[in-house]
Parts: structure tokens; C-alpha cells; sequence
């Protein structure tokens, strides 16, 4: 790889990790509440005629291991040619609309194929790629709408005093701009799920002993603010943070908090990544980032949101059709 590049990728490396342990590690006396946050989004152009074709829409939120933060080159290397082939060619039935930092990184407000340009910038790719391997294989047409923040908490800015704050304000005027925009392009969409990569900025013990009633505002929240656009209860799917150096001390009461609201309701659904074995100590291999996910980590964080995505979806499937079938007789 050319010097230039090379260089280019080590010093955005460093900056979203110094964005992550800032965001982890700051006092919370010194936190800028308030953002500025662009709802300016783009009019999206290039969607075809849907002619009332059903299809799922998922929500990808989060910072940065959603955002994507993890090496292409890594991948690369560490997969076969075809499986990298198909990443890079990306889904044709699985499109997305991205909205990266406040719109530092976006499709344009256009939903593209989902592919490994969809991350934090040239070389980096985030879940949604592995969430697509598995969304194309069982379902003939998905869009995922992916609205994240780098290094931002959930307690100040998606949040604040438990009430809807910047990024969560910017982020629903998104969401209804694009859900829209699939309504007027003729989709019978069904928006199925959101998953949720976040909580590495809320790990100073004071934000994580917060953490599971901003959790629980949250979520009511965003159920309440997008449920017209869902055909029935809007799944929650929460991944674990990990037990990176970056995230002490307040990890474990961030991942308790997650598995206690995923508790709370069938529609709630949380996994352990440290449980899976995913790693951030791997790449780069002279200088590993210890704040974002391994290549083949981010790939398989992807692939489980999307295996829960396929277990709920079925789930809702089969108890319609046993309620048509028990009314029937």
C-alpha cells in the first residue's frame, strides 16, 4: 500500500481513538452537552419505483465500532479472494443510507449498495457489511438506515437528564427523512429492528450507573417516535461493549445495564461480545487499536446482529400466520 495512504489511515486511526478515549475517560464536569448537530440532510434521487414491494428497514446506531473503525486491509488478508470479492461488491438487495459523524462520512442522503465504503472513510468499514451477508440470503429486499456518532455518550448527547437530546434529535429527523422517502418511492416497508453498538463513552461510573434508565427513556423514545413506521413492536438489538483498557471501569456495569434491559421485554435483545471472544488486540499489528473491533470481529458483529434480526423476523412471521390459521378454523 502506498506511504500516503498508509499514513493517511494511522493518523484517522488515531483521532477516532483519541475521539474514543476521550469520550470514555473525560470528567464528566467538562462534557459539552449541547451539539450543533447538521439536520440539513440531502434529498435522496436515485430511489427506483418500489410497486408496493415489501421490504424491512433496520436501523444501524451507535459510535464508532458502528460507525467503523475497522481495517479493510486486515480483512482483506485475513479471507478468502471471493469472500472479499462479495464484500466488496457489495448487496444489491440490501441498500443503505449512511450518516457518519454529523455527516462527515454519508451516502449523500442516497441508499447504495452495502458494501466496505460504507464505513468511517477510505480503508474502514463498520456491521453493516456483515449484517448484510446475512440479510441477503433471507430476504429479498432490506434497507438499512445507519445514523451514528464517534465518542458521544448516551447519558449527554443521545440523551440529556433523560430527555431527548442533540444527536438523538438530528437522528429522528433522519430517520423520518429517509423512512419517507421509501413511503413516497412505493415500499411496503416494515421498519423491523434497531441495532445499537454504543456505550463505550459512558463507562466513567457516574454515566454507567446511569446507564440502564437512559436506556429505558431511550428506547421508549425511539418506539414511540418511529412507531408508525412498523407493522408490529420494534425489536432492540444491543450489543455488549468491550473490555478494552479504553473502556474501564465502568464496562461492567454498562454490559449489566444492557442485559438487564434486554431482560426487561421479548423485544429486547442483548449480546455479549466478550462472550463471543471478539478482540481489539490484533490490528494493526505494529500498533493494535485497542478501541475498535478486529477485522473479522467487525464482520461477525455484524453477522450476529443480523442472525437476531432473522430469529425475531421469523418469530413475528410465525405467529401471524398460526393467528390466521387458528381464526380461519
Amino acid at each position: 500500500m502506498p506511504n500516503k495512504i498508509m499514513k493517511k489511515r494511522i493518523i484517522y486511526c488515531f483521532s477516532l481513538l483519541l475521539l474514543f478515549i476521550t469520550g470514555c475517560a473525560s470528567n464528566d464536569e467538562s462534557i459539552v452537552i449541547s451539539l450543533n448537530m447538521n439536520t440539513n440532510f440531502p434529498t435522496c434521487t436515485t430511489l427506483e419505483n418500489g410497486n408496493n414491494q415489501k421490504a424491512n428497514v433496520i436501523l444501524l446506531l451507535g459510535q464508532s465500532n458502528a460507525s467503523g473503525a475497522s481495517i479493510t486491509e486486515y480483512l482483506e488478508m485475513n479471507i478468502s479472494n471471493e469472500k472479499f470479492e462479495e464484500y466488496e461488491n457489495g448487496y444489491d438487495n440490501v441498500l443503505i443510507n449512511f450518516c457518519i459523524d454529523d455527516q462527515t462520512f454519508s451516502s449523500q442522503g442516497q441508499f447504495v449498495k452495502t458494501n466496505l465504503e460504507c464505513g468511517s472513510g477510505n480503508g474502514f468499514f463498520g456491521p453493516e457489511v456483515g449484517l448484510a451477508e446475512v440479510l441477503s440470503r433471507n430476504y429479498e429486499k432490506t434497507f438499512i438506515l445507519k445514523y451514528t456518532m464517534s465518542g458521544y455518550s448516551l447519558n449527554y448527547h443521545w440523551l440529556n437528564e433523560n430527555k431527548r437530546a442533540s444527536i438523538y434529535n438530528a437522528f429522528i429527523i433522519y430517520a423520518q427523512t429517509y423512512l419517507d422517502a421509501l413511503i413516497a418511492a412505493n415500499y411496503d416497508i416494515n421498519l423491523s429492528a434497531i441495532c445499537w453498538m454504543q456505550g463505550e463513552s459512558d463507562t466513567t461510573i457516574e454515566k454507567a450507573n446511569r446507564y440502564y434508565d437512559n436506556q429505558v427513556s431511550f428506547v421508549s423514545y425511539l418506539r414511540e417516535d418511529l412507531k408508525k413506521y412498523s407493522k408490529n413492536e420494534i425489536y432492540f438489538i444491543d450489543a455488549g461493549i468491550s473490555n478494552s483498557p479504553y473502556c474501564e471501569p465502568g464496562y461492567p456495569i454498562v454490559n449489566k445495564a444492557k442485559e438487564k434491559f434486554g431482560a426487561l421485554s421479548p423485544y429486547n435483545i442483548y449480546f455479549s461480545t466478550i462472550d463471543l471472544g471478539f478482540t481489539t488486540t490484533l490490528e494493526p499489528d505494529y500498533n493494535p487499536d485497542l478501541g475498535h473491533y478486529d477485522s473479522l470481529c467487525e464482520i461477525a458483529l455484524g453477522n450476529k446482529f443480523g442472525e437476531e434480526i432473522v430469529k425475531v423476523i421469523s418469530c413475528v412471521n410465525f405467529s401471524k400466520e398460526y393467528n390466521q390459521l387458528t381464526k380461519s378454523n
